[in-house]
C-alpha cells in the first residue's frame, strides 16, 4: 500500500478554524497536534558532528519487513563528519573513518568539502575522487586545501 506524498509533509499546518462544540473540537485538535509533533520530528537536523548521530532523515522500509508482512519500519540515516585536514593535490593518505562498516552498512551520501584559505577557493569533491572502505576513506584531490571534512550519511541494517 502506497502513501500519498501528503503524509510525509513537513510544514507545520496552519488553521484558523476549530469546531464550536467541545466533543467536535477535541479530535480536531488532538490531530492537529499529532499533525504538529510529526512535522517537526521528521525534520532534517542541522548537527555535523565528529560522532555518530540521527540525522533527522528517514530511508525506505526495510525490504525484510515488508516481505515478512510486519509493518513498515523507516530506517534511520545516521551522519558523520571527519576531519580531512589538510589535502594535498593528488592521492592523500587514507584517514580513518571510526564507522562500523559491516555487512549491515549502507553507505547513502559520501562528498569531502575543502576549503584553501590563502588562494580563497572552495570546493567539493565527490564520486570517484571519494572512496570509502571498511576502515578508511581514500580521497583524491583536485587542489591542495587546508580545511577539508568528508561528510558520510549511511544507514546500519538491524
Amino acid at each position: 500500500m502506497s502513501l500519498s506524498s501528503q503524509v510525509f509533509e513537513s510544514f507545520v499546518p496552519v488553521y484558523d478554524t476549530v469546531p464550536e462544540g467541545w466533543d467536535e473540537a477535541r479530535p480536531f485538535l488532538v490531530e492537529q497536534l499529532k499533525s504538529i509533533s510529526n512535522a517537526t520530528n521528521i525534520r532534517q537536523i542541522g548537527w555535523y558532528l565528529d560522532e555518530e548521530l540521527v540525522s533527522g532523515k528517514q530511508f525506505i522500509p526495510s525490504q525484510t519487513t515488508t516481505l515478512s508482512g510486519m509493518n513498515e519500519q523507516y530506517r534511520t540515516i545516521f551522519r558523520k563528519v571527519i576531519d580531512c585536514s589538510p589535502l594535498i593535490a593528488g592521492v592523500n593518505p587514507p584517514i580513518a573513518h571510526g564507522i562500523t562498516f559491516d555487512s549491515n552498512f549502507t553507505l547513502i551520501h559520501l562528498y569531502v568539502s575543502g576549503t584553501n584559505s590563502v588562494t580563497l577557493m572552495a570546493r567539493t569533491i565527490t564520486g570517484n575522487d571519494v572512496v570509502m572502505d571498511a576502515t578508511n576513506i581514500n580521497i583524491t584531490s583536485p587542489a591542495a586545501f587546508d580545511r577539508a571534512f568528508a561528510i558520510v550519511e549511511y544507514i546500519l541494517e538491524l
